[in-house]
């Protein structure tokens, strides 16, 4: 069954969530990222692979998506693959995004459900966008719960390989250098900033080699900067550093289970499982 690719940032995830309920009913299979994403996965890969199922894309155009380098990524691939984009304008700032693209936009501004009935006029006009019966209409069971951004140094990969476990067991993709895809039509600092931002949390792997990084503490000042719920591990003991001199860390030094227990228990603490 084919559906249609919602490409939005965080910020506008309530607009995005009515939007897809709407579709739905009208018939319209709609998947956002937290649902129709494999869990335990590079977030990138799944992302291309999304889009490459998907009959359309809604590219939701608003303040939040201006900077976005994650949601230009999305349409870069979908045009990549000839997919139709579709712009959904939910406020003044977004309008301005238009002129990025030779395609077709609905506005949501004065009037949401005029704005639902003109996308669902377009969507349906399309040849590759199927109506499925409302029988066949369904979202898997098991939903991600978004994605992590792993910040370490490619030292502590042995770490990470167990962190990726620990993570997809509690139903989290994740982004990291190594196994993401890199989008190498982007500036690295500008892309990490959309990734880190997008995330739903940053997890810091400490260690001597994260402490000489070159990118690695300013990940976590940066997550810090923009709101992001920071949690430092501390991996490898790397003695104290300005960085993190009055930050309290999860010690996976001295017991590595107990460590995976802290972790899981600060996450719901925090809301996040």
């Amino acid at each position: 069954m084919t559906y249609v690719f919602i490409s939005y940032s965080k910020p506008d995830r309530e607009f995005v969530g009515k939007l897809a309920d709407d579709l739905r009913n009208a018939g319209i299979q709609a998947w956002i990222d937290i649902e129709i994403f494999p869990v335990g996965v590079s977030w990138e890969k799944a992302l291309r692979e999304g889009i490459r199922e998907s009959s359309a894309l809604i590219y939701v155009a608003s303040a939040n998506s201006v900077n976005s380098t994650w949601m230009q990524s999305e349409v870069s691939h979908a045009n990549e693959m000839g997919k139709p984009v579709i712009i959904a304008v939910i406020d003044d700032d977004g309008l301005g995004q238009i002129k990025e693209f030779s395609t077709k936009w609905v506005d949501f501004r004065p009037d949401y459900h005029a704005g639902l009935n003109l996308l669902l006029k377009t969507l349906l006009l399309s040849s590759e966008v199927v109506k499925p019966e409302p029988h066949a209409i369904k979202v898997e069971a098991t939903k991600s719960k978004g994605y992590v951004f792993i910040s370490y140094a490619e030292e502590d990969t042995v770490f990470v390989i167990k962190l990726r476990e620990f993570l997809k067991e509690r139903g989290y993709g994740f982004w990291d250098y190594q196994s993401s895809d890199r989008d190498y039509h982007t500036q690295m600092f500008l892309e990490l900033e959309s990734v880190i931002r997008e995330a739903s949390a940053t997890l810091s792997i400490l260690s001597p080699d994260w402490k000489r990084s070159q990118w690695a503490p300013r990940e976590f000042l940066f997550s810090e900067a923009v709101g992001i719920p920071v949690f430092l591990l501390m991996a490898r003991d790397m003695g104290p550093t300005l960085v993190t001199i009055d930050k309290a860390y999860i010690d996976f030094v001295r017991d590595e289970q107990k460590g995976f227990n802290d972790l899981d228990r600060e996450l719901r603490r925090k809301g996040l499982i």
